[in-house]
């Protein structure tokens, strides 16, 4: 695989999804949810001199000079590629439109040196498969294009330029790079193809436009008539018409002015990305583009969870977005399960993603997630519609518990690492619940299902006061009867044997998890078990801050010891501490939490994961929608404060 584990940059139309490298290479390309299926192994672009063979330079490579930029307040991404050796500048212009599912991909060419030259332009796919043997690729001599495809997706690559050679397979990539493509097949179960066109002369001075089009359609027809549709289009135009709709897309947002150049452009970077990321046909919401298809570093994140999905409406709200929020939750109630429930994850198109384990605090807190909704919007069909998945899910957190602890039974964690009974889990059922019941109240459900809800979110705040808090540690304890060896016997002698399913099924487990970790936040903020004045709570923050804190960088850290890709400082940690900060009025804290998230996005204004411990880049997922929910989250706080 060409791809990297980073994506530095994202455009789309939130059907359509690419990723690009921060030289302008195309590394993959979604359609058509914005997580599933990919498109490209790989993609190229360069420029050869007409008539020299081996003189290929594809765009991506060490001799040209980058950089590389949105176009403001778009998701419309420039990278110049300058090359001083060979006297080129060449400028690349990369959008999907709105309204088809098209990427326009734009080159003008430059000739910044004192001599003429005569060059041609050189394009190289390959595609993916889970069946490689199924990769087929033909040359369509009536609409001039290269078209990928497998069952039910055709992708073209073509251009308003006629193709002067082009190859299918036989080591295409090498053909194009000495400048040489033998057209002989023009259909073939190959996964690779390669085209070139003629540029033609440019003076000193001068410059030469060229354009490139993906097109994806179902059908054969389609995609030709895609195709079709491209060569009429004028470019121009159609630029202008997606610089305009992403710049209206912001003014109808709610936008946020500090007055502060780098905090203000990073919002609106935000409000861009929760767009791409939010699936225009579905409503689902996308964690993150996919970085690790193998499965080489981590569990993959292309996929939608209800755990982030709950701060990421959160943010979508106070953004001013409203109608995608309305759209998600009715996903949500599409992909519940009969049982009340919700797995870990889905894919956009609603159907169960790979997955490990069940996350009990998912269905807690997409209920919560709803009734925050309604707070906002005050919008009571929205409520009713909600109201039957709403009863079902509480219905199922009443009946998942550990009759021994009155905690919620044994799940996987929020970071999915431990499978045990959590206190940030416990928070969000009891946080579930009690929106149940408020929920039940405001659409006049009978006082008996009101009173038995309330009552199970009472028992539930009692049993995590009673399990979570430790006097002689003066914080909360991150876990009980929690299983830290997944692989075997437990390490620690002081564990229990717990029955696992109604099948009789047991395992060994470790009575008590003291590990200091940032999600025992969540007694408090979002899920409000205990006030945010509780001296038990600030405590636990005090404990968090001082065993978290990432030096020299600054950060926060998920929790001690964390090992995952080297245990970095997480932007949503770190801003999670913040929201605290602003309950508590204490401002000046949640300001430098801020400050130090927005140092910590990347040069096109994107929010990773996590940044490095040793020296604060940006080291893994970019960008991470979650991330930019919290930075949301924070800011408006801050600025509803009268603090900015």
């Amino acid at each position: 695989m060409a791809n990297t584990y980073f994506n530095d940059a994202i455009i789309g139309n939130s059907g359509m999804l690419v990723c690009l490298t921060r030289n302008g290479e195309l590394t993959r390309l979604f359609w058509p949810n914005i997580d599933y299926p990919q498109h490209f192994e790989k993609m190229a672009t360069g420029i050869f001199y007409t008539g020299q063979k081996n003189s290929t330079s594809w765009f991506y490579e060490d001799n040209w000079h980058h950089t590389q930029y949105y176009v403001e307040d778009t998701n419309i991404l420039k990278t110049i590629c300058e090359d001083g050796g060979r006297g080129l500048r060449v400028e690349q212009t990369d959008f999907v439109l709105k309204d088809r599912d098209v990427m326009v991909r734009r080159y003008v060419i430059e000739n910044i040196g004192p001599n003429e030259v005569d060059l041609g332009f050189v394009q190289y796919s390959s595609t993916v498969s889970t069946t490689p043997e199924l990769r087929s690729t033909l040359f369509d001599f009536n609409v001039d294009a290269l078209i990928h495809y497998r069952h039910n997706y055709y992708i073209s690559i073509s251009s308003d330029s006629e193709v002067v050679q082009f190859q299918l397979g036989n080591n295409a990539f090498d053909c194009a790079r000495y400048t040489e493509l033998y057209g002989y097949d023009s259909i073939g179960m190959m996964k690779d193809g390669a085209m070139s066109f003629n540029i033609g002369k440019i003076e000193p001075g001068g410059k030469k436009t060229f354009n490139l089009f993906i097109c994806a359609s179902h059908t054969l027809k389609g995609v030709k008539e895609l195709v079709r549709w491209c060569r009429k289009m004028n470019v121009d135009e159609e630029y202008e018409k997606t610089r305009k709709y992403w710049l209206d897309f912001l003014k109808n947002a709610r936008l946020i002015v500090t007055g502060d150049k780098n905090i203000d452009n990073l919002y609106k970077r935000s409000i861009l990305v929760f767009k791409l990321m939010s699936d225009e046909r579905t409503g689902g919401l996308l964690a993150s583009a996919e970085i690790d298809e193998g499965f080489t570093r981590c569990g993959r994140y292309a996929y939608c969870w209800g755990r982030d999905a709950a701060f990421i409406t959160g943010a979508l709200d106070t953004a001013g977005l409203t109608e995608a929020v309305d759209k998600f939750y009715q996903w949500a109630v599409m992909t519940q399960d009969d049982d009340g429930s919700w797995q870990q994850r889905y894919h956009m198109d609603g159907n169960l993603a790979p997955s490990w384990g069940l996350q009990i605090d998912e269905t807690g807190t997409l209920i919560w997630g709803m009734l925050k909704h309604y707070e906002v919007t005050k919008n009571i069909d929205f409520l009713k519609s909600m109201w039957e998945s709403i009863k079902k899910g509480v219905e199922f957190l009443t009946r998942f518990i550990d009759s021994d602890t009155g905690l919620p039974a044994p799940s996987y964690d929020l970071w999915e690492e431990r499978v045990g009974e959590h206190t940030y889990s416990s928070a969000a059922v009891y946080a579930g619940i009690k929106a149940g019941a408020e929920a039940a109240r405001i659409l006049g459900a009978s006082e008996e299902l009101i009173e038995k809800w309330e009552k199970a979110a009472s028992d539930m705040k009692a049993s995590i006061e009673k399990n979570f808090w430790r006097d002689e540690a003066g914080r909360f304890i991150r876990s009980v009867r929690t299983k830290l060896n997944p692989w075997g016997s437990e390490h620690s002698p002081y564990t229990t044997v717990i029955k696992v399913n109604e099948k009789g099924y047991f395992r060994d487990v470790t009575l008590e998890d003291w590990t200091i970790d940032v999600s025992l936040l969540g007694v408090s903020i979002p899920f409000g078990v205990f006030d945010v004045h509780d001296e038990r709570v600030k405590k636990t923050v005090e404990a968090i801050e001082r065993a978290l804190t990432s030096h020299p960088v600054g950060g926060i850290k998920r929790y001690e010891n964390d090992n995952y890709i080297g245990g970095n400082p997480w932007v949503l940690a770190t801003l999670w501490v913040a929201l605290y900060y602003i309950e508590i009025k204490e401002y000046e804290k949640a300001k430098d939490y801020l400050r130090w998230a927005t140092k910590s996005c990347t040069a096109l204004g994107l929010l990773p994961e996590q940044v490095s411990k040793d020296n604060g880049e940006p080291c893994w997922v970019i960008p991470l929608t979650w991330s930019h929910a919290m930075y949301v989250l924070v800011l408006a706080g801050l600025k509803e404060a009268g603090v900015l």
